[in-house]
């Protein structure tokens, strides 16, 4: 019984930290997105997901769409990910159904690497029917 709460604790712990560099990295990642030069991108079909971990919501908010998403720079192709703020299973497959495949959004990327993307909440506001996540 003991060594089973010494390694229900221990996962806990590593958990809790692993969770915690990976916010440190997404929020680093953001802060250098945001100085990134912007272009628009074509969205892909979406789909409803398990919400990210890092995603805050309620209890009743345990999913998010995420859109695949393309552009182009010069003669090559790029792309990435969008999703959803937190939100319900049933709002996630509505806003599926509104966002139409093709729909522009504004993404950013490394010029020294544009396979390294982020789609910004402010870039994209009143462009989708839902509020973008920042990952």
């Amino acid at each position: 019984m003991r060594d089973e709460t010494v390694s229900m604790r221990d996962s806990v712990l590593f958990g809790w930290i692993f969770r915690a560099v990976r916010r440190r990295g997404r929020e680093r990642d953001l802060r250098a997105a945001a100085a990134w030069p912007t272009v628009t991108a074509k969205l892909l079909a979406g789909n409803v997901v398990v919400r990210d971990e890092l995603a805050e919501g309620t209890l009743a908010q345990a999913a998010q769409i995420e859109f695949q998403y393309y552009f182009s720079l010069g003669d090559d192709f790029f792309g990435g990910y969008l999703r959803s703020v937190p939100c319900s299973d049933a709002e996630g497959r509505r806003w599926v159904r509104e966002v139409p495949e093709g729909t522009l959004v504004t993404v950013r990327y490394d010029p020294a690497d544009p396979d390294k993307t982020h789609a910004l909440a402010g870039d994209n506001a009143g462009k989708l029917p839902f509020v973008v996540w920042e990952m």
